[in-house]
């Protein structure tokens, strides 16, 4: 007879991608992440059904294979020890916690009649995730989020140079948002969000991030808003409604999510386990934040991220803002590659790969997240005047436009960064032209004067120019608290330690 430490060890093993684990190097103990995930949906179990049923699902639990899909007959012929309606709780109770998942789909080619299904998750992306995006779940208990964290590293840590571009159907695929594609390109429809919108319309649902809820009980917060960014599609849209995980939006709803994203630089990305022909949600990551992303930039191996499109700059229009040094999440493009000084060119390190050398953890990037996260001037790879504003206004760009007449266009940048130009342009201290190269040359330019005079422009009710509002409000995004809980004991406890919002 196992003892309960003991089952929840060999449960884990049968799900758990940890190759130490799997090889028998490590074992399973109450100090393992995969302990702490099965023993928290266990806890969130008793709480809302008893103790029984936790030790029930528990055993259930152990009768499945992990993704292979159970009709009700089959988990009822594996469970013979319980009634069907007992069954029929259980297999809820179960859902509910995250451990199983439920579908309708015939991807296998064993289920043409779409009979529903349970699935034993694997952790990540998987059961961790819909643990922390249950609104009580992880709050409950906040060492939900440590094993989150820890299965979506562990399994990957010194694997991922050995990913080819694309993931291999590792984990998320990163995809460009529609408008960023020209049609000319011929892009295949997979590459489109829309193409997946339309393909699931009817069942899109939303929930709150699993990463951005995980940082911020783990204290390690950016401070983005949780809620309803994450985008469930198919069958896993209809599970996330029927057990609390999330709420229906329609097609339009989900385009306008994708567009705030798109408006705050996200990162759209899409699961990436299943084959080319379906997905179950589109998450829109940002850079510090997403523990997909963080496979790639903390490991600093690009290709678990790679996407099947490149971005290129044309030189001809080309002014040097540097908009997409502060957008690109993997912190690949610079400014000043090219830059002069008095002594000649600055000759640039090339980035190292794993393709060309032994790659180890001296190679991972373990700053990633302020590096491609919040630096956006590089004393080396930025213009030096964007680095000495104390503002970082884009001056390469404005002054560019200022010459080509755009003088509408360079309001419009200074405004992305500096909603008082003519102000700042009156007391400004000038500490651009001090860093100004050209004033090695002969003198520096006199890029104050060009703010004030494109500042001046704003002025004339004619050229009045209002940025649009990008808010970081929960307007759009606070939802009331579900009606119905899977028991008393968690809407008790929502209604006594409702978790505060996520900071702005």
């Amino acid at each position: 007879m196992l003892t309960r430490d003991e089952k929840i060890a060999k449960l884990g093993k049968v799900i758990t991608d940890r190759a130490t684990v799997l090889l028998g190097k490590d074992k399973i103990t109450p100090d393992s992440p995969e302990y702490w995930g099965i023993n928290s949906a266990l806890k969130f179990t008793a709480a809302n059904y008893g103790e029984q049923m936790a030790e029930d699902i528990l055993d259930i639990c152990l009768t499945m294979k992990k993704r292979v899909p159970l009709t009700f007959a089959q988990l009822a012929e594996k469970n013979p020890q319980f009634d069907k309606e007992y069954l029929e709780k259980a297999l809820q109770a179960v859902s509910e916690s995250g451990l199983v998942e439920f579908h309708w789909e015939n991807l296998d080619g064993k289920n043409p009649n779409h009979e529903k299904r349970w699935v034993l998750d694997m952790f990540v992306p998987g059961s961790a995730e819909i643990m922390m995006i249950n609104p009580v779940h992880s709050d409950m208990f906040p060492e939900t989020a440590d094993f989150f964290e820890r299965m979506a590293y562990l399994p990957l840590a010194g694997l991922t140079e050995q990913v080819p571009p694309g993931g291999a159907g590792i984990g998320m695929h990163v995809i460009p948002v529609e408008k960023a594609i020209p049609a000319e390109s011929q892009s295949l429809p997979i590459e489109h969000l829309s193409h997946w919108l339309k393909k699931y319309e009817g069942h899109i649902g939303v929930s709150v991030c699993s990463c951005r809820k995980q940082q911020r009980i783990r204290g390690e917060g950016s401070g983005d808003i949780e809620a309803d960014w994450c985008i469930g599609v198919g069958d896993f849209a209809d599970y996330c409604r029927e057990t609390n995980h999330g709420r229906d939006i329609t097609y339009e709803e989900a385009m306008e999510i994708l567009q705030k994203a798109e408006d705050r630089g996200y990162v759209h990305q899409i699961t990436n386990i299943d084959g080319e022909n379906k997905i179950f949600g589109i998450c829109n990551c940002a850079v510090g934040v997403c523990n997909a992303l963080r496979t790639s930039q903390l490991f600093n191996t690009p290709n678990l991220s790679a996407s099947a499109y490149v971005a290129e700059s044309d030189g001809e229009k080309c002014v040097a803002c540097g908009k997409c040094v502060e957008t690109c999440p993997a912190g690949a493009v610079r400014l000043g590659q090219k830059l002069c000084t008095k002594d000649g060119p600055i000759q640039y390190p090339r980035h190292e790969l794993p393709d060309d050398t032994r790659w180890g953890e001296d190679h991972w990037n373990k700053n990633y997240r302020n590096e491609n996260g919040c630096i956006q001037t590089w004393p080396t790879g930025t213009a030096p005047c964007k680095v000495a504003c104390p503002a970082h206004i884009a001056i390469q760009g404005y002054i560019k436009m200022a010459g080509d007449g755009r003088y509408q266009d360079a309001l419009k940048l200074i405004k992305k960064d500096n909603p008082f130009p003519a102000v700042c342009g009156s007391i400004c201290r000038k500490y651009c032209e001090d860093a100004c190269t050209r004033g090695t040359v002969d003198q520096a330019l006199s890029i104050d004067e060009i703010k004030k005079f494109i500042a001046e422009q704003d002025m004339k009710a004619e050229h009045r120019y209002i940025p649009p509002m990008n808010s970081c409000t929960r307007d759009k995004f606070d939802q009331p608290a579900p009606t119905s809980w899977p028991s008393r004991a968690t809407a008790l406890w929502y209604s006594i330690r409702k978790p505060p919002p996520a900071a702005c």
